[in-house]
């Protein structure tokens, strides 16, 4: 089996192809990783296919004036197309048919990474025509879904986020059912890496880039913290530094020793890829309304700050519902998430190999 995970645009990513279980930099023949990847041999985030299988690829078609090389051997084509592809300019440039013709035996696969308010989003004020936004692009995205096989969304089908209502609306205008099939979670490396049995009672409260999604996290956290007499740590943000400063292996190293990771997001609208990385590294995930809260830690996920602080001191005095928790998610993320797991999908979805 052979993947090519292709973007239309990233300007923070290098193409990179996969040997011996590592991103390799094509430019350079050199193991590849970027800011938010834990190693070569780990992408939590971003283009994470292509190390479902070895020799396969990610391009990003900004470094080949959006025409990939040639390569009959492709079995699978998860092509991303947000940006640049969907502007009238650069549409035909970009479309599903110039892709058939560069990948003559694969499966094409519209991939969608973003939804709204992320998709189509822009600086008004940037002269540079990718970064605005741009009223053709809901339409073209429509038109370029209905010349591809497949529309893959990367979730769970029966999960929280396969029923926003952004897909709902998307589907009536689609010639094609839309598919809903688990992103990969490279579970085995970060258990391997992170994972340990000796955790500190202690509380680590996670703060994503995005403000909305923060809630009540930091004064939850900070409330339990005070009331049950445990050490309460989170990442430290500063205003002269970017967000990201931290590099992912450093922000894992920083949370993961902590047994207790809280995360009240309200969001429902995202998959919830922090709390899959929870699940590997054996901590236990208290709160939060995206798709992995409920499906990892259905006892422990919301925003009911009542039950969650029954369902918190609860582990906290008994052992073993603690060790149940942890286990069941474990278990489950591996099921859901995991690569064999994926794997078999997609065979059987895009190539309905049983």
């Amino acid at each position: 089996m052979k993947i090519a995970e292709i973007w239309d645009f990233t300007a923070y990513l290098e193409s990179f192809y996969i040997k011996d279980g590592k991103a390799m930099s094509f430019k350079t023949n050199e193991p590849y990783s970027y800011r938010n990847s834990v190693s070569p041999e780990c992408f939590l985030q971003g283009p994470v296919y292509s190390h479902l299988w070895e020799g396969s690829y990610f391009l990003n078609l900004e470094e080949y004036n959006g025409v990939p090389p040639y390569d009959p051997d492709v079995n699978l084509v998860f092509y991303v197309n947000e940006r640049v592809g969907l502007m009238n300019e650069h549409y035909d440039k970009y479309s599903v048919e110039s892709i058939r013709k560069q990948f003559p035996n694969a499966v094409i696969i519209g991939q969608v990474k973003e939804v709204p308010p992320s998709f189509n989003s822009g600086d008004s004020f940037s002269d540079i025509p990718r970064r605005q936004v741009r009223p053709e692009r809901p339409e073209n995205r429509i038109r370029f879904f209905n010349d591809c096989d497949f529309v893959n969304v990367p979730t769970t089908p029966d999960g929280l986020y396969a029923k926003d209502e952004y897909f709902v609306e998307l589907q009536k205008h689609l010639n094609k059912e839309i598919k809903y099939t688990p992103g990969p979670t490279n579970v085995d490396y970060v258990f391997d890496n992170y994972y340990s049995n000796e955790k500190l009672n202690s509380i680590f409260y996670y703060t994503p880039h995005q403000h909305e999604r923060r809630g009540e996290t930091e004064k939850f956290a900070k409330y339990l913290g005070n009331k049950y007499q445990l050490e309460v740590f989170s990442k430290p943000i500063h205003d002269n530094q970017p967000f990201d400063y931290l590099s992912s292996h450093d922000f894992i190293k920083l949370w993961s020793p902590h047994i207790f990771h809280i995360n009240v997001d309200p969001m429902k609208m995202y998959p919830g890829q922090q709390c899959r990385q929870v699940a590997a590294v054996g901590s236990i995930n208290i709160g939060g309304e995206n798709d992995s809260h409920h499906r990892l830690y259905p006892d422990a996920s919301g925003c009911d700050l009542k039950k969650l602080e029954d369902i918190f001191e609860a582990y906290l005095k008994d052992g073993r519902r603690r060790f149940g928790a942890i286990d069941y998610a474990y278990n489950k993320v591996n099921e859901l998430f995991g690569f064999n797991t994926v794997r078999k999908i997609l065979e059987e979805t895009f190539l309905n190999v049983n």
